[in-house]
């Protein structure tokens, strides 16, 4: 790619790339901020980038990265958590929006990314697994391991009870 080309990168894919980061950061300052950061990095590398959908799926995948990272350093989560904070005695952002957080913040940065990927994102596994360079039995297990997780957290249990071992 050349610098042309980096410019035409912004124009098809910016509004995409500051889409995922205002999703995942809950901020659109922040978002902006690394929207611009994912664009640097893409400028910087831009001899060893392919535009269409490869170039998409590293633009996602950095934004994802930068994001999680952003996320990981506290300052954007309590900024975010402050400006989603009501007055009281109205109640507080969902519960399960703040569970999401917590558990994704006790993962490693391939399966949080992953776990955006299919669960913010919506994507298949199969795209999850194209966009972060993986396999698919890799993305299975990354959402296998967040569901774990999640049920330790939830204090759910799923073992199946003595009587039903029986059967």
């Amino acid at each position: 790619m050349d610098d042309a080309a980096v410019a035409d990168a912004f124009k098809t894919y910016g509004a995409a790339v500051f889409g995922r980061c205002a999703r995942i950061l809950r901020d659109r300052e922040a978002a902006r901020d690394v929207t611009q950061e994912v664009f640097v990095r893409c400028f910087d590398r831009r001899a060893g980038l392919r535009h269409g959908r490869e170039l998409l799926a590293w633009l996602y995948r950095v934004a994802t990265n930068l994001c999680l990272n952003a996320l990981r350093d506290g300052k954007v989560r309590r900024d975010a958590d402050r400006q989603l904070a009501p007055p009281l005695p109205v109640v507080t952002a969902a519960p399960e929006t703040r569970l999401l957080w917590e558990v994704l913040r006790d993962l490693d940065g391939r399966t949080q990314a992953i776990v955006v990927y299919v669960h913010l994102d919506g994507m298949t596994h199969a795209e999850a697994a194209e966009v972060a360079q993986v396999s698919d039995r890799t993305v299975r297990n990354c959402l296998a391991r967040f569901q774990r997780l999640g049920r330790v957290r939830l204090g759910v249990d799923f073992a199946p009870s003595p009587q039903e071992g029986s059967k």
